[in-house]
This record gives C-alpha cells, sequence and structure tokens, in this order.
C-alpha cells in the first residue's frame, strides 16, 4: 500500500513539474522575466510583484505578475512582464576558473576518467555545453544570504549536496551587499535544470552552502568591471582553501565588500569621466591653476591605480563647462530609459497646467443623489458641479508630506532611512526609498516636502533632480556628486579611501566623521591647500561665493547663491555647502561628511568605531540642525544621553514605549467559538498563537497574562473591558449581524493588521488600535497612524462562488465607499464634503488626503479570505486635517451646530455601511452601488492625458467610469474606449496608469 501510495506521490510530483516546465518554455519565448523565490516562513506576498522582482532590477515598479507557475510552503514562482533589466557597470566578473571568489566554484573542464596510456590523447571535456544559436541565451540573476548554511552533524549519507552554479551556465559577473548576488548565461534547457533541482526538489543551498533566495530571468545592460584589475587593489586575500571557519568567512566576506566599493568607485568615476568629456581640439582650461607638494603626492597616489579606474587628476588639466553649457549637455542625455522593454505601452497622467501645475477635481455632489444608473459601462449622469482647481500650493497640503531617499546602494539608502526615523518629527512625514524607475517617472515632484541623494546619480536623473531644485525643492546631497551638477563648477580634486577627517560647522567644532570617496573643490582653486588659523576658518565659512547662473529644463535662468557652511580643517575643503535659488526659493544642502552613518557599519575597524562612537550625539545634532534650519523640516525636540546610548524624545514621548494589553469584546458565545477554532493553532505550554509579525496569547480569568511588548506576545485579555474605549457607545450604535461584532480592541499595537494576516479566523471580526508604530498602506507604503485616527481591520469569508465572489478587486471601492458614504448619508454629517479619489483615498474638500484603506486576499479552497485595513482622520489635526476639525469649522459659519464625532459611535456607523452595501452587492444590485459610487467620488469626466513613453506622443482622454473589476475606463478622442489601472506608483496614482496589455 505504501508503494502504490509512494508511485503515486511520485507520478503526481513529476507531472506537476513537467507541466511548470513547458510553461517557463513558453513563457521565456515572449518578452517575459521567469522569478523564483523564497518568502520568510509564514509569510504571505499574494504574488505581489514587487517582491517577486529582485529590488536589483531598474524597472522593478513596472513589473506585473501574468502567471503563477509554483507555489509551495513559502517558495513561489510566476512570470512577469515586462522583462527585467538589470544594470550591471557596478558589478565584478568572475576570475577565471576554478577560484574561491566570491564562492568556490571549479573548473570549466571535466577531468575524463582514463587510463594513464590515453590520458595524453583524450580531450577534456567542457563542464557545461549551452545553446550555439546564442539568440536563445538568457541570462539568470541568483540571490544568496551570505551566512553559510551549518551542519552540525556533520556530512552523512543523506546530507544534500549544494548546487554548483557552473554546472548550469556560464558565470558572469557578482556583487555583494546584505547578500550575494550572481549572473549566469545559460539556455533554456540547463534554466529548467537549474529550477529543479533547487526549487521544484526543494534544495536551495548553493556553493559554499549559501542558502539560495531567488532565480529570475532579467535583461542585462552595461559591462562589468574587470575582477582582475580591480584586485590589484585588494589589500587582504584572507582566503586559502575551500573550506573556512566562521571567522574566516567574515573576513572573506569583508574582502568581496572591499572589492565591490572599488567597483561602484570605478562606476562612479567612469560618471564623471563622461560628464566632462568633451572635443579633443577645445581648450581645457586647469582645474588647479599651479602644482605643489601636495598635489604631486595627489598625482602619484591617483597614478598608482589601475588603468580601469579613471580619474580627474588633481594637478593635470580638466575639462571644464559652462554651467548652461553642462546644463544642456545633460538635457540631451535625459532620454527615456531604454531599459523599460514596455516602453510602447500607453502611460496616463493628470492633465496639467504648465504653468500653475494644477489639474481638475470634480466636486461630488452633497448630499449624494442616488440615481439608478443600467450598468457600469452606462454613461455617467453629468451633473452641474463646480471644479476645483488644486495649485501647488495646496497640493503640498493635500497629503502627508514624502521624504524621500535615492541611494545607489542599499547600505546607504538603509542608514540613511533609519536616521531620518529616528530625527524626524513623528506623524508628520512619510519616508520613502526612492527608486530609479521612480525618479524618471517623475510622479513624486509635487509631494516632496525634501529629496534626499546618497552616492552617485546617472546623468538623467540627476536633471530631474537639478530641476526639482531649482522650482523650488529641497535636496540633501549625502557624500553624492549631485554637488556637482548643482555647482558644475564643483569637481573631483583628490580621491580618498573611507578617512576620518576632522570639520566645523556652527558651534559643533573639529567634529569627526568619515569623508565622501571624492573631495570636492570649486574650480579654479586656491594655489595652496588653506593653512589658516581656526579663527579665520570661522570667518571664512560664513562667506559666500560669488553668484552662479544655472538653466532648468525649460530654459529658464536661475541664479544661485552659494554659502560655505563648515570646512573640514586638514585641507580646508567645504564640507557642508548651502545652495539657494533667488528665483523659486529652492534650497540645496551638500554634506562631503558621512551624517548618515551610523558607527555600528565600522564595527570591524575598532580604531574609527570608538572615534566615530564618540562623535555619535553630534552627528544627529548636525544632521537634526542641518534639518531644521535650512531644509524646514520638523524634527525630534531633545536628543538625550540614556544608557550610554543616544536617542531621540518626541514630543509625544514615544520613546521606551511598550505596547498595552489588548482587550476581546462582544458575546462570550462567540468569544469561544473563534478560540476553539484558533486552538489548532496555539503552541506551547502557554498556548501562544505564533504569526509572522505578532504572537497572540487570549488570557482567561485564571491567567497570568504576560507583559505585552513590541517584538513578542500580544496579550488579549477575554474577560476585562478597556478603560478608554467606550463599549456601550459602541454596541448602541452597531446594528449588524456579523461586521464589528467581535473586536480585539488594542490601545497600542505594531499594526491591526499582523493580528489578522495569516489567520483564519471569523468573518466579520474586526481589530481596533488606537494607535499603530508600524501601519502599512498599499504596495507597503507607510501608513501613518496618530492617536485620533480611526482605524480598523476587518476580516471578511467571502465564497468565490457568489456575486462579489467573481469580482473580488471591486471590493476596495465597496469599502470606501461605505467609509465616505456613513457620512455623507448620515441626516447630520451629509454636509461634510468628504469624497473618494480612485482607487482607494479618501479626501475632504475635494484636495486634502484623510484616509485610505488596504485590501488583501488569500485564497482558502472555495472561499476567499479577505483583510482590510482602513484609517480616516478623525481628531487629529495633523498631518492633513480630519473630520471634527471640519465639524468645528461647519459650526463657525453655519446657525447648526453639529456635535463632534466619537470614535466609538464612528467605527459602528462604517460597520453599519459596510455590511449593508456588501449585502446589495452578494444579492447581485450592482447597479445600486455603481449609482452610489459614482456620486462619491472626484473624477466624473475628469481629462486625464496618456503618454506614449516611447515617442513621448500625448493624447487626451476623459474619464467615464469603473468596470466590473474596479479599474477605470476612458474613452480617446477617436471614441476608443481603454481601461486602465494602478502602475505601483505610490507618490500620486492618477499620475501613472498603465493601459494593461497582459491578461
Amino acid at each position: 500500500m505504501l508503494t502504490l501510495y509512494y508511485a503515486s506521490a511520485t507520478f503526481l510530483q513529476s507531472f506537476r513539474i513537467q507541466k511548470v516546465c513547458n510553461k517557463i518554455a513558453e513563457h521565456l519565448a515572449q518578452p517575459s522575466s521567469i522569478s523564483f523565490y523564497t518568502l520568510q516562513a509564514g509569510s504571505d506576498d499574494g504574488f505581489d510583484p514587487t517582491s517577486a522582482s529582485s529590488e536589483l532590477c531598474g524597472n522593478r515598479n513596472e513589473a506585473k505578475v501574468t502567471d503563477i507557475l509554483w507555489l509551495i510552503r513559502n517558495q513561489r514562482g510566476c512570470c512577469l512582464r515586462p522583462i527585467q533589466t538589470l544594470e550591471i557597470t557596478p558589478w565584478i566578473s568572475f576570475p577565471a576558473a576554478p577560484s574561491w571568489l566570491p564562492f568556490d566554484y571549479s573548473a570549466d573542464t571535466l577531468t575524463p576518467v582514463v587510463s594513464p596510456s590515453a590520458e595524453s590523447t583524450t580531450p577534456l571535456k567542457p563542464r557545461i555545453l549551452l545553446s550555439q544559436d546564442k539568440s536563445k541565451h538568457i541570462q539568470l540573476l541568483l540571490e544568496a544570504k551570505v551566512q553559510q548554511t551549518k551542519s552540525d552533524e556533520g556530512p552523512s549519507a543523506n546530507e544534500t549536496l549544494p548546487v554548483r552554479l557552473e554546472d548550469f551556465g556560464k558565470l558572469i559577473a557578482w556583487k555583494i551587499d546584505s547578500h550575494l548576488a550572481v549572473l549566469i548565461e545559460t539556455d533554456v534547457e540547463h534554466f529548467t535544470q537549474l529550477l529543479i533541482t533547487t526549487f521544484l526538489k526543494n534544495n536551495l543551498c548553493i556553493n559554499d552552502q549559501l542558502p539560495l533566495m531567488r532565480i529570475e530571468s532579467v535583461q542585462l545592460k552595461g559591462q562589468p568591471q574587470p575582477f582582475e584589475l580591480l584586485a590589484n587593489h585588494l589589500k587582504r586575500q584572507s582566503r586559502n582553501s575551500a573550506k573556512l571557519t566562521e571567522d574566516k568567512w567574515k573576513k572573506h566576506l569583508e574582502d568581496l565588500r572591499g572589492l565591490s566599493v572599488l567597483a561602484h568607485q570605478a562606476t562612479e568615476f567612469e560618471h564623471q569621466k563622461n560628464r566632462t568629456e568633451t572635443k579633443p581640439k577645445e581648450a581645457k582650461p586647469d582645474l588647479l591653476a599651479h602644482e605643489d607638494q601636495n598635489q604631486t603626492q595627489t598625482e602619484a597616489n591617483i597614478q598608482s591605480q589601475d588603468k580601469s579606474i579613471d580619474v580627474v587628476k588633481a594637478s593635470k588639466t580638466a575639462p571644464s563647462l559652462s554651467p548652461i553649457d553642462e546644463q544642456k549637455k545633460l538635457v540631451a542625455k535625459t532620454p527615456t530609459p531604454k531599459s523599460s522593454p514596455v516602453s510602447a505601452v500607453p502611460l496616463i497622467e493628470v492633465s496639467t497646467n504648465a504653468a500653475a501645475k494644477t489639474f481638475l477635481a470634480v466636486k461630488p455632489q452633497s448630499p449624494p443623489a442616488i440615481q439608478r444608473a443600467a450598468s457600469p459601462a452606462a454613461p455617467i449622469a453629468t451633473n452641474s458641479r463646480s471644479t476645483l482647481k488644486r495649485q501647488k500650493q495646496s497640493l503640498r497640503a493635500s497629503k502627508p508630506l514624502n521624504i524621500l531617499v535615492y541611494s545607489d546602494s542599499t547600505t546607504g539608502r538603509e542608514s540613511t532611512l533609519a536616521t531620518l526615523q529616528q530625527l524626524l518629527e513623528r506623524n508628520v512625514y512619510t519616508v520613502y526609498p526612492l527608486l530609479q524607475q521612480q525618479a524618471y517617472q517623475k510622479h513624486w515632484l509635487d509631494q516632496t516636502a525634501l529629496l534626499v541623494v546618497c552616492g552617485s546619480v546617472t546623468p538623467a536623473i540627476g536633471q530631474i533632480f537639478v530641476d526639482y531644485f531649482l522650482q523650488g525643492g529641497k535636496v540633501l546631497g549625502l557624500c553624492s556628486d549631485i554637488l556637482h551638477f548643482v555647482l558644475p563648477n564643483y569637481r573631483t580634486a583628490e580621491v580618498r579611501e573611507h578617512e576620518l577627517v576632522q570639520f566645523s560647522y556652527d558651534k559643533w567644532q573639529r567634529v569627526k566623521m568619515m569623508h565622501h570617496i571624492f573631495c570636492y573643490q570649486p574650480s579654479p582653486v586656491k594655489k595652496h591647500f588653506s593653512t589658516d588659523s581656526e579663527e579665520s576658518s570661522k570667518s571664512s565659512s560664513n562667506s559666500r561665493k560669488p553668484s552662479m547662473e544655472i538653466k532648468d529644463l525649460s530654459g529658464h535662468e536661475h541664479r544661485l547663491d552659494v554659502q560655505v557652511l563648515g570646512f573640514e580643517e586638514t585641507w580646508n575643503t567645504p564640507s557642508l555647502l548651502l545652495a539657494n535659488s533667488l528665483q523659486s526659493g529652492g534650497t540645496a544642502v551638500f554634506s562631503q561628511v558621512h551624517l548618515e552613518t551610523n558607527p555600528i557599519e565600522f564595527e570591524s575597524d575598532e580604531l574609527k568605531f570608538e572615534i566615530l562612537k564618540q562623535s555619535e550625539r553630534t552627528r544627529l545634532e548636525i544632521f537634526a540642525d542641518i534639518l531644521q534650519k535650512h531644509l524646514d523640516v520638523q524634527v525630534a525636540k531633545v536628543i538625550e544621553e540614556l544608557d550610554g546610548k543616544t536617542e531621540i524624545s518626541q514630543q509625544q514621548n514615544y520613546r521606551g514605549e511598550i505596547y498595552q494589553r489588548a482587550f476581546f469584546l462582544g458575546r462570550h458565545e462567540s468569544k469561544f467559538e473563534l478560540l476553539e477554532k484558533l486552538g489548532l493553532r496555539c503552541s506551547g505550554a502557554d498556548n501562544v498563537i505564533a504569526t509572522p509579525k505578532l504572537a497572540l496569547k487570549f488570557c482567561g480569568k485564571d491567567d497570568t497574562a504576560p507583559m505585552a511588548n513590541n517584538t513578542n506576545v500580544l496579550p488579549i485579555l477575554i474577560h476585562s473591558c478597556p478603560d478608554d474605549f467606550s463599549t456601550v457607545d459602541y454596541f448602541d450604535h452597531l446594528t449588524t449581524e456579523h461586521i464589528g461584532r467581535l473586536v480585539i480592541y488594542a490601545p497600542i499595537i505594531s499594526s491591526s493588521m499582523h493580528v489578522i494576516n495569516n489567520l483564519e479566523l471569523i468573518h466579520g471580526l474586526a481589530v481596533l488600535p488606537l494607535r499603530q508604530t508600524e501601519g502599512v498602506g498599499r504596495s507597503q507604503n507607510q501608513w501613518i497612524s496618530p492617536l485620533g485616527c480611526a482605524m480598523f481591520s476587518l476580516q471578511l469569508h467571502l465564497s468565490m462562488d457568489s456575486s462579489l465572489g467573481s469580482r473580488l478587486p471591486l471590493l476596495q471601492h465597496i469599502i470606501g465607499a461605505a467609509i465616505v458614504n456613513s457620512l455623507r448619508s448620515h441626516k447630520l454629517y451629509r454636509v461634510l464634503d468628504i469624497a473618494l479619489k480612485w482607487p482607494n483615498d479618501i479626501y475632504a474638500n475635494g484636495d486634502i488626503k484623510i484616509g485610505g484603506l488596504i485590501v488583501n486576499t488569500t485564497l482558502l479552497g472555495s472561499q476567499a479570505i479577505v483583510n482590510i485595513g482602513g484609517g480616516i482622520n478623525l481628531n487629529n489635526s495633523n498631518p492633513t486635517v480630519c473630520i471634527n476639525d471640519m465639524i468645528k469649522e461647519f459650526n463657525e459659519r453655519s446657525l447648526e451646530k453639529l456635535p463632534l464625532l466619537k470614535y466609538e459611535e464612528f467605527i459602528a456607523l462604517i460597520f453599519n455601511e459596510i455590511e449593508r452595501l456588501l449585502a446589495d452587492v452578494q444579492n447581485g444590485d450592482f447597479d445600486s452601488f455603481y449609482t452610489l459610487y459614482y456620486s462619491l467620488w472626484l473624477h466624473s469626466d475628469q481629462i486625464i492625458k496618456i503618454c506614449l513613453v516611447k515617442n513621448e506622443n500625448e493624447k487626451e482622454a476623459k474619464i467615464i467610469g469603473i468596470d466590473e473589476f474596479g479599474f477605470l475606463r476612458v474613452k480617446l478622442p477617436n471614441g476608443k474606449e481603454e481601461t486602465v489601472q494602478p502602475d505601483g506608483n505610490s507618490f500620486d496614482m492618477l499620475k501613472g496608469l498603465i493601459v494593461p496589455k497582459y491578461n
């Protein structure tokens, strides 16, 4: 019997693998990427394309999952379009095989087993033979963790051998940061074999026992840096055998990271060269007017570098362009990136006025007029509605302001994000990484309070950043060549290698920090480096350089006022510079010291680590002062020393705050019905329910509730009621049968979605957080969750055979309409101007965002488990406005006085309306919903533009409604209708829509 079962299971698995392989071959014949990847155990991304594609891919934000190929435990396999592209200029080529760098791999040939007499005549067999048709070759990106898999019991007969990548393709290039990334060239046959050997057989271990994270087919751009030339600069090669101890493995990783740094330096040198090259016969003024001993030494140091690293030498002539010519050159190099194979896909953005940068938003009727519509395809009834013009000033106040971080390295980006989160005033800003493709699309311009740029930027992106600054934006450059884009007269005068320097700024004197690898100096500079006294340095730090002129992308001229804020004291390098646009008020601060770097990053260098630790408090104070004084960013109020660690004390005293106990509210019969269901998920003697983000502990009368903390267990009291939540007000206003009848109330929690994600609970269960510390919105966007915001998470169980089950994407629009209509249909609060912005934002007065929602769906057999997170500003004036502020404003100008809304009452009203609308739709009455939805949204007859990226043509289109799945329907001037969907952009959904081409 067991033999029969084993044979059947083996046959089914073989059939499934063969089916997957056939699908892979079909998709590879088209311009698609195949991605197999692993998630953290117990987590589910719902095949989110931003998880499916590597963050190394330049067009990751354009990725759409078009086919699901594999789903077992935490392993995923899918097809992505467009094909994902990878810029490999800062990567490193592989040395000749065999080698131990970056990992242990074998020779390119297999030694044949022959007799001694035949040994000299037997040819060596190639390790791998790829298809002779190079058009059938494909490139694979593989990512692996750098911590080796440990085997405590030693090798055994049953131990799985690591998969050796050299057996499946030609090794091309590699890079290392938080993990190891490898590129190989292979063909369809060997790619399929590699997937079968790894993901399809659950053998995720490659060379050097490294855990495999991802295999993704990609399209490459550029050429990697030659290993042989970079290796000459590697001071230490610690690896001398295939097997390494843990300590030697760490040293080996340091060597690899050192090579990666050199590769990035070489790439930046190449950018410098390309930016400053001119025709050979043009006159080239000296970068430095004269030579001296210091210059001679600098030249000698640079000449000792390999010829693969091309740098502008301090003592040699360098090409010089005027600021205006430099700008023209950059503009000429600003085509839409060729990396996107979907360049022909129409993009849609809101029609704007070139001068005022406005777009039209149609204000809903107040109160909504309920009219029957034949279907979603029927024309929307046009009513006389006033239009609102959103000026740039109001745009900046319409949503929580973004602070964006652009970096050429993962390490730099993470360091900067961590420091900003430490310094910024809570609940005012959302902080996002700005990726390359997002920078090109420019959807971020109007909603950005500050752009932070780290490291090198390409000329095309650099010019976009310059234009943002010249149009009034705030820019902070942290050891970035964006300095040279804004101030073209500043050029590389010398190169440094992770050097500690001493500099002074304002009241902070002789501070020791790490300097940028490049030293930018104005050209021409003084004959000698300054040896002025401290007093003269202070005097000169307040002096301004002569103003300079620069042009924006529209050709308008701007005069810049440049001020040196701080000097590095050994060579008198301008460590901190301030540039202001006298026309637009744009401000840029440039730091040539690493203000973003935490000392922990230099823990391996004991001397530097100790010095940087001593300057840590000062680093945060200087960073905060620059943000507040020069860039108008609100920062935390107090910096204190606690237990030897520098922490930020927020105004609201969030520092050191931990979670509080939660409460299980509702009918006791319903509570214990759910607890009995959850019994199977409990583990350990304490009956803890473990989820990837949060562990839950339901505590009865006789249980000792553990302390709540933000990293381990959240205790939920079954028989107690909270002091800060009125169960009477809530249940008195709640009229539902299911939704909101069972509630988990949490005064403070990481995220209410962490409670319901990854658990099958009960239809209608709600989680109500008073405050969240890790709120997450759509596409992993930050969700600011201040005290006073009315937030909820809700789990719904929907049959796939029901009316709504066949149109699940429409659910987010139903929930959004319910939230808005809970006020717009209320006899008192219908006077408030609350409306929907497609697809899932809630707006006040037509132009200020006050809420939003997120919907995650998991299929479980014939049932969909839908987790909904929603929030709307109720009693919090920041970061935008709130409902009770709107009520107060109405009361001031009206004889009728409206009572302020209570949190418990408002949440109950929302749940009542959600259950009502769901009942209508599940009974098949979609027409009533569409009529209601159109009366609540902002987009009736709104004119937008379809931009054909490939040739930059634009066509106007008019929004005519949503289809049965909630996507926008638009009509082109020729009468043709198209359906559009979001492109995943997180800054303004209506500025980045694409016509879906893939089903």
